[in-house]
């Protein structure tokens, strides 16, 4: 009788939670443990900014409930702490004591959030956004009338500042650098979304940094006192990479590792926000902070761990649903290049941008229905256009498409 393949996960996101499941699906013999902090099974983190922060009772979007680890014979071991990897013993060392073997290791670690020191903040009106507890921490507060200061003009800060503004807040968001969104490189979506939330009652501080909290203001740097209730911290993430680092793996920007997600120890493998994978469709390796990231990676590593390896390559894809505004970005923009701008006549606009006549990147603005299409084009090796042919927002993409394919 053959021996049944042991594979550990360590983490419980979305990443995790989808290599379980291509775990299962791939080998239905092995023994599938996977480890979490949290007290909650696997779910989607992106509605904890929106629809589970908006109201109470809003389903929670699991990717792998405990009904469905049972079915599938899944054990999850959730609220355990993963303390160190034993690679000689093929052995995970938790902080309870006990010891769980593996044949396959898939870290599935995420990221953590970047905090600050705020002089005089009280803990309990100082929000991070991360995980459910987070959430319903935060929901408490965020009652018709308080004033909410978010520092930082990313996503989560964005997200975070329309779902409060839709609740009835007095919203500030408070940002360092000169613009909204500097890491998509576009000026003329940072100007979009900027206007949208202007118009939406959202105001904004630039450059400036906060230093206090107290007296019931937000100190700022340039000696402004904002007035609020509570602040949310949203700047950015980092690769949580502690456990492969004392695992003594390749740590670079994240865990380091190739196509099919294994680490530079060939049984463990890597997915998530946490890792920094060779993508061969740009011939280097990137680190991709995604929903749909954690589902292309968690599928292929679950499938690799149990003996069908699988690579990966992707164009990057991303979405932002901030109060009534969508915003898909697709590939990789240069901040120093320019793009061909589409507007609808809904008012949608769709900013598309080339090299050497191949698209490398997009972004659709309450224009969703572009986005398949650009997908196809952005994919296609046949595909050869130019800036003139996306110019006339009155030529259906559809058409362009079919038009400059060789």
């Amino acid at each position: 009788m053959s021996k049944r393949r042991k594979i550990v996960i360590i983490g419980g996101g979305q990443a995790g939670g989808r290599a379980a499941l291509a775990a299962r699906s791939a080998d239905p013999s092995s023994d599938i443990t996977l480890i979490a902090k949290e007290s909650y099974a696997p779910y989607e983190r992106p509605i904890l900014s929106k629809g589970m922060l908006l109201e109470e009772g809003v389903k929670l979007p699991y990717v792998l409930d405990d009904a469905t680890a049972v079915e599938q014979g899944i054990q999850l071991r959730l609220e355990e702490t993963v303390t160190h990897i034993d690679r000689p013993t093929k052995m995970v060392i938790l902080e309870s004591g006990g010891k769980v073997a593996y044949d396959n290791l898939i870290l599935a670690t995420g990221s953590k959030l970047r905090r600050i020191s705020l002089e005089g903040a009280d803990e309990s009106a100082v929000h991070y956004l991360r995980s459910m507890g987070d959430c319903i921490k935060l929901r408490e507060q965020l009652t018709p009338g308080k004033r909410l200061a978010v520092i930082g003009g990313g996503f989560i800060g964005l997200e975070v500042a329309a779902t409060a503004q839709k609740l009835g807040c007095d919203v500030t968001i408070v940002e360092a650098g000169k613009t909204l969104l500097p890491r998509i490189g576009s000026p003329a979506v940072s100007a979009f979304v900027q206007k949208y939330h202007t118009d939406s009652g959202v105001r904004f501080l630039f450059g400036v940094q906060a230093g206090a909290f107290k007296d019931g203001g937000l100190h700022l740097s340039d000696g402004t006192v904002l007035p609020t209730d509570m602040v949310l911290v949203g700047i950015g993430v980092d690769p949580e990479t502690a456990l492969a680092e004392a695992a003594s793996l390749n740590v670079e920007n994240g865990i380091k590792t190739d196509s099919f997600g294994r680490t530079s120890d060939p049984d463990i493998f890597a997915i998530g926000d946490a890792v920094n994978q060779m993508n061969p469709a740009y011939g280097r390796h990137m680190r991709l902070e995604s929903w749909e990231n954690a589902n292309v990676q968690g599928d292929a590593a679950g499938r690799s761990a149990a003996g069908q390896l699988t690579e990966v390559s992707t164009i990057p894809w991303f979405w932002s649903d901030q109060g009534d505004l969508n915003i898909q970005i697709l590939g990789m923009l240069d901040a120093d290049r320019p793009v061909v701008e589409r507007v609808s006549e809904e008012g949608g606009v769709t900013l598309i941008q080339l090299t050497a006549n191949k698209i490398t990147g997009a972004v659709t603005i309450d224009q969703a229905r572009d986005m398949p299409l650009l997908r196809r084009m952005i994919a296609d090796p046949q595909f050869h256009g130019d800036e003139a042919m996306f110019a006339d927002s009155d030529v259906p993409l559809r058409k362009i498409m079919k038009s400059a394919r060789r």
